[in-house]
């Protein structure tokens, strides 16, 4: 046992002194088909991915971009906030649109969404790795946030532009194509 938490301690030593110096980086491995990367560690620049749409808040207030791309073979959805906004939770759905879980009058059900996390402290980047995905294949995104404007205390639900879901709602998706 005295060996195993030896091994440990060793290990996370030399993990986080070969990381680069950045003081937020929290990832968490909730399944097997989802990682989480929480502020400051992105896997790259939001703004180098290969398809990128802004996160609407309320509506008409552009509060950053989503982000996706594809990292071994599988679909990557990454929300990044701009200046004074940070993101309290996030829901995200990923796939066919035959699946997006919906209310029998067409608006979505985003605590049903299978990505989904809530931050109580917000943050200003999130990154999901979503399903596998093969060249040609296409994937509908439901991008959803709740953000906050630090300075004026201002919260709204945001979506990644796109085309309207349905219903009686604003909310939005746009597709993705490999």
């Amino acid at each position: 046992m005295k060996l195993n938490i030896t091994l440990l301690a060793l290990v996370t030593g030399i993990l986080f002194s070969c990381s680069p110096d950045n003081d937020e980086i929290n990832i968490y491995d909730d399944s097997a088909d989802r990682i989480i990367v929480i502020d400051g560690g992105t896997t790259g620049d939001p703004t180098a991915t290969s398809y990128q749409t802004d996160l609407m808040a309320g509506q008409h207030i552009i509060s950053g971009i989503v982000g996706v791309d594809v990292v071994d073979d599988n679909v990557v959805v990454s929300y990044s906030t701009d200046g004074d906004w940070v993101i309290d939770e996030t829901h995200l759905y990923i796939g066919p649109l035959s699946q997006l879980p919906t209310t029998g009058s067409g608006n979505p059900k985003v605590g049903h969404f299978p990505y989904k996390d809530t931050f109580s402290t917000g943050v200003t980047n999130v990154e999901y790795v979503g399903p596998g995905i093969t060249e040609g294949e296409c994937v509908y995104i439901a991008a959803h946030a709740v953000v906050t404007n630090t300075v004026t205390g201002q919260t709204e639900t945001a979506w990644g532009n796109g085309d309207p879901i349905g219903g009686n709602s604003w909310a939005m998706m746009f597709e993705y194509c490999y």
